[in-house]
């Protein structure tokens, strides 16, 4: 069996590299999300690792019977033993790892006592440091901050100053004000502009669960009675029970025009024909860990690649690690260029969406809170992003 491994940013890359190298008979064995990393470790971009492999032909091991120098009798026992090797290949190399792992496995923990032998030398003067940052750390682990994000911010924001200096109080103020700063930068309010036609077109993409259907119908309501302008909306959603004809009656209340689109060209043809000032697409749900349902939402919207506002929503309660794979993986495939966040009534705070917040390109547009059509739909602002993530005390 020959085996390859590919990395690459597209799995019909890793197709055709594939065939050319492998041949039609290949299969892929499996596929992998991989993300990369820069210097602070959580802005890489990530990639797909894919393994593949075909199988050698039996005419392949065969003695070659042109070759009349060759002694057929003395190849044959050869053949059969090679044969064998490759109809036993897994067994013999599962029996293979076996034996390593088994020899290997003391070794192995020879060293891991021998480091934790080290690390306990170092413990009194670690334990001195982490009593310096204990108070700021548990008061972040209190709102639901990742342990090594809090980590690496109190490392860039106390640079160069000693905690020994500072009141727990202030410590808590300092770091505050400065993570203050970081939301300022992702809700700086970039005016929408025509971009399509002269109109507005935002697309709402995202898990299951986020409460797509809801915003759209929120959204709607926002622009038709504060902004004033006239609306268009359609859902990509057809094969959702109850989604489609929600929107679809929701969109007669409002006397707006709704059209249910099942392909990319009913999706053009929606868009060209619409006469109005902005264009809500209610997409189907997507798991951002699901290349094949990625790259089928890819082909309704690679059609307006840069001009169309992608809203990705991402739920309150979400944990980090979730919510940076979700936000990475939709990036990358549909071009996500904004954030809602929505359900923030169903959390006590975004502290586990910190990092988000870190990410060079995003930008968080809106919030979203209850079932109250239009009202529970905010722009974000420094200050309510602010108080999600550090809510005052109640009593």
């Amino acid at each position: 069996m020959q085996i390859k491994r590919y990395e690459v940013l597209d799995i019909q890359d890793a197709i055709e590299l594939i065939k050319r190298d492998l041949g039609e008979d290949a299969v892929i064995i499996s596929t992998r999300q991989v993300s990369g990393s820069n210097d602070l470790g959580f802005f890489g971009k990530p990639f797909l690792e894919v393994v593949a492999a075909i199988d050698y032909k039996d005419e392949d091991l065969k003695p070659s019977s042109e070759n009349n120098n060759i002694n057929q009798n003395l190849l044959s026992p050869l053949y059969d033993d090679i044969k064998f090797l490759k109809d036993n290949f897994e067994s013999i190399v599962e029996d293979k790892i076996i034996y390593i792992l088994n020899t290997k496995f003391e070794e192995i923990k020879l060293t891991l006592d021998e480091i934790k032998f080290n690390l306990n030398l170092l413990k009194d003067e670690k334990t001195k440091i982490k009593e310096k940052e204990s108070d700021l750390l548990m008061f972040l682990d209190n709102l639901a901050f990742d342990r090594k994000m809090s980590t690496r911010l109190i490392e860039v924001f106390f640079k160069d100053i000693k905690l020994a200096n500072f009141k727990p109080e202030e410590k808590i103020e300092y770091f505050k004000r400065f993570f203050k700063k970081i939301i300022e930068k992702k809700v700086e309010k970039k005016k929408l502009a025509p971009m399509t036609d002269n109109k507005i077109i935002i697309a709402l993409v995202g898990n299951s669960g986020v409460g797509k259907t809801a915003t759209v119908a929120k959204l709607c309501a926002k622009f038709v009675f504060e902004k004033n302008m006239h609306l268009s909306v359609c859902s990509l959603d057809s094969l959702k029970i109850g989604g489609y004809e929600t929107l679809k009656n929701y969109a007669r209340k409002l006397k707006i025009d709704f059209a249910a689109i099942k392909d990319v060209e009913g999706l053009k043809a929606f868009i060209s024909s619409s006469p109005s000032d902005v264009i809500i697409i209610d997409t189907f749900a997507v798991n951002h860990n699901n290349i094949f349902q990625l790259n089928n939402l890819a082909k309704f919207l690679d059609i307006f690649k840069g001009k169309i506002q992608v809203e990705l929503l991402l739920q309150a309660q979400l944990k980090n690690t979730d919510a940076v794979r979700a936000y990475e993986s939709f990036r990358n495939k549909v071009g996500v260029n904004s954030i809602i966040i929505t359900k923030t009534d169903e959390s006590h705070c975004l502290g586990n969406l910190a990092e988000i917040f870190l990410l060079n390109d995003s930008t968080v547009d809106f919030i979203t809170k209850g079932e109250n059509v239009p009202e529970d739909i905010e722009d974000a602002t420094t200050q309510n992003i602010y108080s999600l993530f550090f809510p005052s005390p109640k009593y």
